[in-house]
């Protein structure tokens, strides 16, 4: 029998090593997920949406730029240049794609703060390669703009914007004579900021006619867009009202319809509900009955109640019902849960283009604006989920996580 002595030193020696192997991947796979390695990818992502904020403004500014030099739409841009502010501007939304992704990501954390890095380098990068076009934009309008005619461009800009949008006054007076304050109080804001912004354009356009060397042009383009911004408020505020009010009643009495089915429901079968499913159903039917009495002075704060009690009857049912219920609930709640998404989406942006005419104090930390993009771009995306959506089941989920983004 041969001699087996050396086995055993041998067995323990492999024992040990594959017991510090087993350690050594145990304690990698617990460092990459500890507290520490978790609030680095944190901190990576923060800055990479730092980097996607600086990024947007700087393609905000581009366009500004080009606007100025009366490139937009020009015959003689170089290809260069054009094409070099189509990649800037699908760069700005692969970034908000990416840093959303990165946002919502639970995996490794050290996996979540490498793919950060590289693409907070990335966003860099490219703010770099828009800081050589504004370069190469600047001698190019030089060359082949005179101050007469960028002047004389900016001033018929100011005049179109003016004449396509109109007198927003008679729209605000329409709004208060049949709404309470809450339904026409955001475009009386909007109005004003608008008439702001086209007398900041007015008196920028009167500077650099004084002097044609200066910035004046990019601060009036820069102050036309406010106005435009305003003014696009105002009539979207308007036609928000008007089909508001159009549609309350309607919606009013066939959300009245679907509680009364969804609590005939919770009252037979409780045990596949929610717990106490229908006592929450009675209060939604109450909060509709407050709904309907103020409809004709608020029909947008109807709508939304309507939408509210949708959802809240949705999650309270559950799998009680059937699919094909479902599926007719979603068809039925899809258009107001739009229109609310929608305006609360308006309501959004307006919010992030005064924030940005705001002076001094009144201009929000980078933390603040770089969350309130980030929510705006994600309503944005999951609106376009829902008209995406063939399914209607599919597109309500997808239009009320684009109204939650915004709430």
């Amino acid at each position: 029998m041969p001699d087996l002595a050396w086995a055993v030193p041998a067995a323990i020696a492999l024992a040990v090593a594959v017991l510090v192997v087993a350690v050594v991947v145990v304690a990698v796979r617990l460092q990459r997920r500890s507290p520490r390695a978790r609030a680095a990818a944190a901190e990576a992502v923060s800055v990479a949406a730092a980097s996607l904020l600086a990024l947007d403004e700087a393609v905000d500014d581009l366009d500004l730029a080009f606007e100025a030099a009366d490139a937009l739409d020009a015959a003689d841009l170089p290809t260069d240049l054009r094409r070099a502010r189509t990649t800037a501007h699908r760069a700005r939304d692969r970034g908000f794609g990416d840093v959303l992704t990165l946002e919502a990501d639970t995996g490794v954390a050290t996996r979540r703060r490498d793919q950060a890095r590289r693409t907070g380098e990335s966003l860099n990068a490219q703010r770099e390669q828009i800081a050589t076009m504004r370069t190469r934009l600047s001698e190019w309008a030089q060359e082949h703009r005179s101050p007469d005619r960028l002047l004389a461009a900016a001033r018929d800009r100011r005049d179109e914007l003016v004449a396509t949008s109109g007198d927003p006054e008679p729209l605000i007076a329409a709004l208060r004579a049949r709404f309470d304050h809450a339904d026409w109080a955001a475009a009386a804001s909007a109005a004003s900021a608008a008439s702001a912004a086209l007398a900041a354009a007015d008196a920028a356009l009167d500077r650099a006619a004084r002097d044609p060397v200066g910035d004046h042009l990019l601060h009036a383009t820069a102050s036309l867009r406010r106005a435009g911004q305003h003014l696009r408020a105002v009539e979207d505020d308007h036609r928000i009202a008007l089909q508001a009010a159009d549609n309350a009643d309607a919606e009013v009495a066939a959300g009245r319809v679907e509680l009364d089915e969804a609590l005939g429901v919770a009252t037979a079968r409780p045990d596949a509900c929610q717990p106490g499913a229908a006592e929450r159903l009675r209060s939604a039917a109450a909060e509709l009955d407050d709904a309907a009495a103020s409809a004709s002075r608020r029909p947008r704060e109807a709508i939304a109640t309507v939408a509210r009690v949708r959802e809240d009857r949705d999650a309270l049912l559950g799998d009680a019902v059937s699919m094909r219920r479902r599926l007719e609930a979603a068809r039925a709640a899809l258009p107001g849960t739009l229109a609310c998404a929608r305006a609360d989406l308006a309501a959004a942006e307006m919010r992030d283009a005064e924030a940005g005419d705001a002076p001094g104090d009144g201009v929000p930390d980078d933390a603040s604006r770089i969350a309130r993009r980030l929510r705006v771009e994600r309503a944005r995306r999951h609106l376009a989920e829902a008209r995406a959506a063939t399914d209607a089941t599919r597109a309500l989920a997808a239009a009320r996580a684009a109204w939650a983004a915004t709430r």
